[in-house]
């Protein structure tokens, strides 16, 4: 009796290990391959730095590289307003087509105000006339009486 007991335990022990090959595998798949792909692109992006590119860092400042040093980049803020960041706190170069689609979206909300004046415009001429209407009709009703 013994023997079966031990011989089963050691197979539990086989199914543990292997339950735990299979769930680094998943984790390796789900969080440390694709964190590793986002810190190569990354790399490969700082490395592509060059003055003149406009840049955003990760606390959201936007700036124009005026000069990069071994680890550091010199950004353009404002007119004569420089300010240094770590080469790695630049999270994404601003493309040019980024911009445009930025100018096309801060065009959108205008259109819509108009739009809307527009017609709360013709909203309040109609209630107007609603109102002339029913005055008149309580005009006549009064005479009438």
């Amino acid at each position: 009796m013994n023997g079966i007991v031990a011989a089963s335990s050691s197979g539990g022990g086989i199914q543990i290990i292997a339950m735990m090959v299979i769930f680094f595998g998943i984790f390796w798949f789900l969080a440390i391959r694709p964190q590793r792909k986002q810190q190569r692109s990354h790399r490969e992006m700082v490395s592509m730095l060059k003055k003149g590119d406009e840049v955003v860092t990760i606390g959201g400042m936007f700036g124009t590289i005026k000069k990069i040093g071994p680890d550091f980049v010199e950004l353009e803020i404002a007119n004569r307003t420089k300010v240094r960041y770590l080469k790695r706190a630049i999270s994404s170069i601003v493309s040019e087509e980024e911009e445009e689609e930025e100018e096309e979206y801060d065009d959108e909300p205008e259109e819509q105000v108009e739009d809307a004046e527009e017609e709360a415009t013709d909203a309040e001429a109609s209630e107007d006339d609603e109102d002339e209407a029913a005055a008149s009709d309580d005009d006549s009703e009064t005479s009438r009486a």
